[in-house]
């Protein structure tokens, strides 16, 4: 990083080039910040000591988040107990013990709840939640549910208030508000039904609905740069892309064994048999060029198709995914910044659907697995600390409940913005389902130079009564030697080969 600063002081290294390297280097220190959490509880319950109740944001688990794009303020949560909540990201925490080293941050708290008690609410599980974009501040948030309907809610800076409810009729899954601001405000909505179904803000009514799949909607996704494309994804494990202005809307569909894909405009690119994953397709969703499209599907495959000739670009993203999700899971992206990542260089977070609350980080167009970002154990720690204190400490079901780190339902990040031009921080947010929100941001320490960690040794810097460096056991120096020889050994190998490699290229007339 120093490098970095230097050659961007004597010219060498461009701004844009910087903050690339900078954005980067906090995606790969993101780690799972155990000082920030969501509590809902109860005044009496998060002051009383002896409560076997762990901090949550939802009691039968957080379902969905969503972050406002503007400002990347407010952070609204839906809950499979039927409650929207809403939270100031920037009221940040306030230590109640500062000179008590164990003494742990308090937590944000909901600004605003509407539940099924609250007149035109939702009466069942939240499923999908978004912001609308083109508001200046979050004024407005829709949210579907399993009771059939779309619900439109008014945000003020400490209260949310449903305004108009749409009846559908069917089990709502999703929902997808078109990105381009010049577009008519059409929400297109996906439910049991096969049809996806379009809905203006402006009359309150069901403009059409857009035939051609033959099982439920599970997600739903506008272009970012055509306002009258759109993309579904389907049960019967189909991708289709529809032209909302047509009188047979759609138009396009994807193959999952066409690695050519439209070649010259003779060659038809819809065809109604083809499939884009074997199983049903619980997401996708468009790079920020719109150039790609990745769809995550229960045959535990993420694709990625391009956009312009349909192709299968035939991308692998190992066999450690696991999506069994019954509605819409998708990945996401990491956020662009001022000057963010390439196209050819997009990083994708998938939350995996195993239960231990883990995250792969994939490079979008080579499948690489970079990192697997581990949802940290919060109640063994929060056990051991009262443990100290002597006072009682968390009872057996928040233990049992929270120990596996919980599914994790829902990705969300903060958008990237910085008055100082460099990019701002990273910040993401999961949504679990045990409850939790769970946040993720860069690891400071893994950020610094290996220069500057040996310097901190060298001059023993550091408080006095700081513990001493462990000395390594015997199993833990024997591994450590192992590694080493095989290392050692595959170095030998690859040596070997590229040296024949070099004599046979010698030997060639």
């Amino acid at each position: 990083m120093n490098a970095f600063h230097l050659g961007r002081c004597l010219g060498d290294i461009t701004t844009p080039l910087f903050q690339r390297y900078y954005l980067r280097r906090q995606l790969d220190s993101l780690e799972h910040s155990t000082s920030i959490v969501f509590d809902s509880r109860p005044t009496s319950q998060r002051e009383d000591d002896s409560s076997s109740q762990a901090a949550i944001a939802h009691k039968a688990g957080t379902n969905c988040i969503a972050i406002d794009q503007t400002a990347g303020r407010y952070l609204i949560s839906g809950g499979a107990d039927t409650s929207i909540r809403l939270w100031d990201l920037e009221a940040h925490p306030k230590h109640s013990d500062h000179e008590n080293e164990d003494s742990e941050n308090d937590p944000y708290l909901p600004l605003s709840t509407i539940s099924k008690a609250t007149p035109n609410s939702h009466s069942h599980s939240i499923t999908s939640l978004s912001i609308y974009p083109f508001d200046p501040t979050p004024t407005t948030l829709l949210t579907t549910s399993y009771d059939h309907s779309l619900l439109l809610t008014s945000i003020t800076p400490s209260t949310l208030q449903p305004l108009h409810k749409f009846p559908l009729d069917f089990t709502t899954y999703t929902h997808a508000i078109s990105p381009m601001p010049g577009a008519s405000p059409l929400v297109a909505v996906g439910t049991a039904h096969p049809a996806p179904r379009l809905i203006d803000l402006r009359t309150a009514l069901a403009t059409h609905s857009l035939p051609g799949h033959t099982g439920a909607i599970y997600s739903l996704a506008w272009h970012p740069t055509k306002e009258h494309i759109l993309v579904s994804s389907s049960t019967d494990g189909r991708i289709l892309v529809f032209d909302i202005r047509r009188a047979t809307p759609a138009f396009a569909s994807f193959d999952m064994d066409d690695s050519i894909g439209v070649v010259d405009s003779l060659r038809a690119s819809m065809d109604y048999t083809a499939r884009a994953h074997e199983s049903p397709i619980t997401g996708i969703l468009f790079s920020h060029d719109g150039r790609k499209l990745i769809s995550a599907s229960q045959d535990q495959r993420i694709r990625v198709w391009d956009v312009a000739s349909g192709r299968n670009d035939l991308v692998h993203f190992g066999p450690r995914i696991r999506n069994s999700r019954e509605g819409e899971l998708k990945p996401v992206l990491a956020p662009t910044g001022t000057n963010g990542m390439k196209p050819s260089q997009e990083l994708v977070f998938w939350s995996n659907d195993d239960g231990r609350g883990e995250i792969f980080m994939h490079e979008m167009n080579e499948g690489t697995m970079l990192r697997v970002l581990k949802t940290k154990n919060v109640v063994q720690a929060a056990v051991k600390t009262k443990g100290k204190r002597g006072k009682a400490g968390v009872g057996g079901n928040a233990v049992s409940r929270l120990t596996s780190g919980g599914r994790i339902n829902s990705l969300a990040f903060r958008p990237v913005q910085s008055e100082e031009g460099l990019g701002g921080a990273v910040e993401m947010y999961s949504a679990h389902g045990d409850g939790r929100i769970c946040a993720w941001a860069p690891n400071v320490l893994e950020g610094l130079d290996v220069e500057e960690g040996d310097q901190a040794e060298q001059t023993g810097s550091g408080s006095d009564d700081e513990a001493p460096r462990r000395k390594k056991t015997k199993d833990e120096v024997d591994a450590e030697k192992s590694r080493k020889r095989k290392r050692d050994l595959i170095e030998g190998l690859v040596e070997g080969l590229d040296q024949k490699a070099r004599n046979l290229l010698v030997r060639m007339p």
